[in-house]
């Protein structure tokens, strides 16, 4: 997939979420595509360190470590 394909994805969620989405709180523009452990990786392949796991109440991570 190249880098203009995936940011009109990126867009494409980013878009059904403000449209969908429990606008509780403001989300981070991202695009979360996996996500291993502590961290996670956006759909263009950028890696972020987990500090947020994922804004709920029981904080498990991504995967069993």
């Amino acid at each position: 997939m190249s880098t203009a394909e995936t940011a009109k994805n990126s867009q494409y969620f980013i878009d059904l979420e403000d449209q969908h989405g429990a606008h509780n709180y403001h989300p981070l523009p991202v695009v979360l595509d996996r996500g291993e452990g502590v961290f996670v990786w956006d759909v263009e392949g950028k890696k972020y360190y987990d500090f947020l796991s994922a804004y709920s109440a029981v904080n498990q991570g991504a995967l069993p470590s």
